[in-house]
């Protein structure tokens, strides 16, 4: 029995070990590529203790969203210090892999927001960001979002602009 129970465990830890990951796992539990998965472990460890929420997608795309009240005053489109904050952290990140990374800003609605502030946040948002060294041409987006704060979604893929 001994002599055919180790041919066997040996056989199902190589196989094992050639297993495909799950799906959206990628080397990362998470999905994400390495430069992806960096960055969402830096934020998240730089964001701990705050209502951001740094997670990956699905579509193994980072997501970071914060909410409306500390990412602007109601009817207002300037970036609020706490907003600030958690930009500096998405810009000192996304820098180093700007050539093979792209930004998408999703600004939010509140009670008091027009079509014509939503775009005003994502636009200050966008140049907050440019401010902070991400290049302007690495923002593929910067409209409205159905999320209720302000949502950054990073991806791998470099833009297509032809």
């Amino acid at each position: 029995m001994l002599r055919m129970a180790v041919p066997l465990i040996t056989a199902v830890a190589l196989l094992a070990g050639c297993a495909s990951p799950p799906l959206g796992g990628g080397l990362f539990g998470s999905g994400l590529s390495p430069p992806l998965e960096a960055q969402r472990t830096r934020l998240k460890q730089a964001l701990q203790g705050t209502p951001v929420v740094v997670e990956a997608t699905g579509d193994r795309r980072l997501r970071v969203e914060v909410p409306t009240r500390h990412a602007f005053e109601p009817g207002r489109a300037t970036v609020k210090p706490a907003l600030a904050a958690v930009l500096e952290q998405v810009a000192t990140g996304f820098k180093p892999y700007a050539a093979t990374t792209e930004l998408q800003i999703g600004a939010p609605h509140d009670d008091k927001a027009t079509t014509k502030l939503v775009r005003e946040r994502a636009a200050s948002t966008r140049d907050h960001l440019v401010s902070r060294g991400v290049p302007a041409s690495r923002i593929a987006r910067a409209g409205a979002t159905t999320a209720p704060g302000l949502e950054l979604l990073l991806s791998d893929r470099p833009m297509d602009r032809r």
